[in-house]
């Protein structure tokens, strides 16, 4: 329009000259007619390139205040324009927190607000951890971990961070509060969901107790693994560090010496109970955490074996009731160790995790892969059959349980059901 102004102003001045040609009498009013049209057609011009430049000018600022402040868009229009803008202009917008406003912003709180000198916690810390990868050994926590940090969006600590005693958690709000602070994190809305790995969580109770406590809010992403496979990697591992481990045979029942391989750490269900997502009320689930279903067959086989009645039912809901068990609101998301490796491994897990936390960013393609370790023992071969038999009863035992109760909770997910039951 400016243009097409300009344009009509000069061929205004170009029409009055040659009027004024064609007479050789003009008067002098003429004359002054002309001097006008001409100093109508100059102020056009002029006027027309104040505004192209004044156009330009507004437009290369508001580009640059976009690319440095890019959570500004979303701020200052509706969220559907603000969608329309990203995908057209491919700037990137953050919406973490829905419609968060600027002026709804939580400065990260100082060091100081939250423990103190002597690293006792004196604040709130549940929102310094999004996320939390505590599956069981050997249950691809590492893979995930490395997974999830592919993304921008999300970042998991580079170590372990286990949380066994109140000092750890004193650790972990030092070291969190200093990634929040290097990554430039508010308290809230944030940009950047920070997590951490720590596998074995379910084993001890103070873990449990400190999420419960603290954490409450935290994503829990936990991974599972047939027992059998599970022992074979474990104890494999333990060797390949130069851990001294006994014959098999000698690894049934409850872990000794110190040990971390045996056949009650596979064992996945009463483990996962500790989270508090089932009611725990009747036989028939209590009978599954305590591996009593298979009792008629040892009779009948002249297995060796605990006497179980009863008497152990009601033990066991008195532990429900003592502190070795919590009743944590997480939200828990399950994953099987065979579903990191499938075909459709990448979109099911991608699919999974991005919905589950949030991301938009979307997650590199999985490559599958075999590791080629020695192994110390083939869990198939004859001399372990009676371990092996155990951990079949262990995982025949933790199937039913997750498929009839665990997954009943409304905070309990899996990745892709279908290839999960699988």
């Amino acid at each position: 329009l400016i243009l097409r102004k300009s344009k009509r102003a000069k061929s205004g001045v170009e029409v009055s000259v040659a009027s004024s040609t064609t007479t050789m009498d003009d008067d002098i009013s003429s004359r002054k007619g002309l001097g006008c049209a001409k100093l109508r057609g100059r102020v056009a011009t002029k006027r027309s390139c104040m505004w192209l430049s004044l156009y330009f000018l507004l437009e290369f600022t508001s580009f640059i205040i976009l690319a440095s402040f890019p959570n500004l868009l979303s701020v200052i229009m509706p969220p559907a324009l603000a969608e329309v803008m990203h995908n057209n202009f491919d700037i990137k917008v953050f919406d973490t927190s829905g419609s968060a406003r600027a002026d709804d912003i939580v400065e990260l709180p100082p060091l100081e607000e939250l423990i103190d000198e002597n690293g006792n916690v004196i604040g709130d810390i549940s929102w310094m951890l999004d996320f939390a990868i505590i599956a069981f050994p050997k249950a691809g926590t590492s893979f995930v971990k490395d997974y999830l940090n592919k993304t921008k969006e999300t970042y998991v600590y580079e170590h372990e961070f286990c949380m066994k005693h109140p000092s750890d958690v004193s650790d972990f709000v030092k070291t969190y509060h200093e990634l929040h602070v290097r990554f430039n994190q508010p308290k809230y809305p944030k940009t950047i969901q920070f997590g951490l790995k720590c596998p074995g969580v379910f084993y001890r109770k103070e873990d449990i107790h400190f999420y419960e406590q603290y954490f409450p809010d935290t994503k829990f992403i936990v991974g599972l693994r047939d027992p059998v496979s599970w022992f074979e990697s474990f104890y494999n591992y333990q060797s390949y560090r130069n851990v001294s481990l006994p014959n098999t045979p000698e690894l049934i029942g409850r872990c000794t010496n110190h040990q971390k391989v045996c056949t009650d750490r596979a064992r996945f269900a009463p483990a996962l109970a500790r989270l508090g997502k089932t009611p725990m009320s009747d036989d028939a689930e209590l009978k599954l955490l305590l591996g009593l279903g298979h009792d008629e067959r040892r009779r009948q086989q002249s297995v060796p074996q605990k006497r179980e009645d009863a008497h152990d039912l009601q033990r066991h809901r008195r532990m429900m009731q003592s502190n070795d068990y919590g009743l944590l609101p997480n939200r828990v998301l399950l994953y099987e160790v065979r579903q990191l490796h499938g075909e459709d491994a990448s979109r099911e897990i991608s699919a999974s995790m991005r919905r589950y936390l949030g991301i938009r960013e979307e997650f590199p393609a999985i490559l599958p892969y075999k590791q080629n370790k020695t192994r110390a023992i083939n869990i198939c071969d004859e001399e372990h059959d009676g371990v092996r038999r155990v951990l079949v009863e262990h995982g025949t035992d933790a199937a039913t349980w997750v498929k009839k109760y665990f997954l009943k909770s409304p905070r309990v997910e899996a990745v892709s059901q279908e290839s999960f039951h699988r």
